[in-house]
């Protein structure tokens, strides 16, 4: 059983309206808790791997928690603090700046675990296969350019053990380059490779039909439907005014992109269907959208802010357990691991 695109993709899409819609930071660190044991479920990696995934997060948690300490000196709470005079990082040092920093790295860390989950249990193909025709040649060359991250990560790594059997060691900053010279020269050599691999199987960017005059002139009017929508929109006192006009605007734009898309020639050898296990994750991904975007009981628990004082945070049942939905597709996490290696 393989889980459809669009269900991962509408998963994320609920992830990132949690980390959008709140600042309660003891359900983002709920939330945080959970993507940490999704990822090690679905990985399996090392304990090398996860070692490093547990560094890099107290270093972006508390990398960002410093940083707002340092620039920001609001708060009654007061922990410590410096003498004025000091530039930068003269002043009064507060929980509520400590608290508010803190938040900031927890939405960071969760919105970068998502993205490492995603492209755990969905490959590049089925990202490329959802991407509309008109977009393909860019989608493509995108794509590629993403899948150099984890090979420089790989060949980082190696280069990194082979220089420390023969004994270098990263003391300094000119120690970075016998690593940083070689990964440079193989990141240059399969870009070649791939270019000419690509070039050798017909890939172009340039398409030999031309646009019509219907194409030449949705463009224009869909960008004057859509500013002049906005503007009447920023200087009406009418609600609602302007989507008379960014609406259709918009229509227009998604015309264009259907016209174009029937020029590019694309051949889909794969379609994915709709399983019972996709339905269920993408219904489970809607309620819990729909639980962080309405008024429903204890939505004010969203809307935590720790300044002028610190208050100790409300926490909403209901909304804790919608987060617990994100969890959902470990029930299939089989056959998602199966998926991954086979992609």
């Amino acid at each position: 059983m393989k889980i459809h695109t669009y269900s991962w993709l509408i998963w994320l899409l609920a992830g990132l309206i949690i980390v959008t819609t709140t600042r309660n930071p003891l359900i983002l660190l709920f939330m945080l808790l959970l993507l940490i044991l999704f990822q090690i479920l679905v990985s399996k990696e090392s304990f090398q791997s996860l070692s490093g995934l547990f560094r890099f997060m107290l270093s972006l948690i508390g990398l960002t928690t410093l940083l707002n300490m340092i620039t920001s000196h609001y708060g009654e709470t007061i922990l410590f603090s410096l003498p004025a005079s000091i530039p930068l990082i003269g002043g009064n040092y507060t929980l509520e700046s400590l608290v508010y920093g803190f938040t900031n790295g927890l939405i960071l860390m969760n919105i970068f675990i998502m993205f490492t989950i995603l492209n755990k249990v969905v490959s590049v193909n089925s990202l490329v296969r959802i991407i509309p025709q008109a977009f393909h040649p860019i989608a493509v060359v995108t794509m590629i350019a993403l899948t150099f991250i984890p090979a420089s990560r790989k060949q980082f790594h190696a280069i990194r053990e082979a220089q420390a059997i023969r004994g270098q060691e990263v003391k300094k900053l000119r120690d970075w380059l016998p690593l940083i010279i070689p990964l440079l020269i193989g990141g240059l050599e399969r870009a070649m490779q791939i270019a000419e691999a690509m070039t050798a199987r017909g890939f172009s960017s340039q398409s030999d039909h031309k646009p019509t005059n219907l194409e030449k002139w949705l463009l224009p009017l869909a960008l004057l439907f859509i500013f002049s929508g906005w503007m009447m929109d920023f200087l009406d006192k009418a609600p609602f005014s302007g989507l008379l006009l960014v609406i259709p605007g918009f229509g227009l734009l998604m015309l264009l992109f259907i016209l174009s898309g029937k020029r590019m020639g694309k051949t889909s050898f794969y379609r994915q269907n709709w399983t019972g296990a996709a339905l269920l994750i993408t219904f489970a991904a809607a309620i819990l959208i729909l639980v962080f975007l309405t008024p429903v009981q204890g939505h004010q628990s969203l809307l935590y802010e720790p300044y002028p004082r610190f208050r100790f945070p409300d926490l909403s049942i209901l909304h804790i357990l919608a987060v617990s939905l994100l969890m959902l597709p470990l029930l299939f996490i089989r056959e998602v691991v199966a998926h991954d290696q086979h992609s």
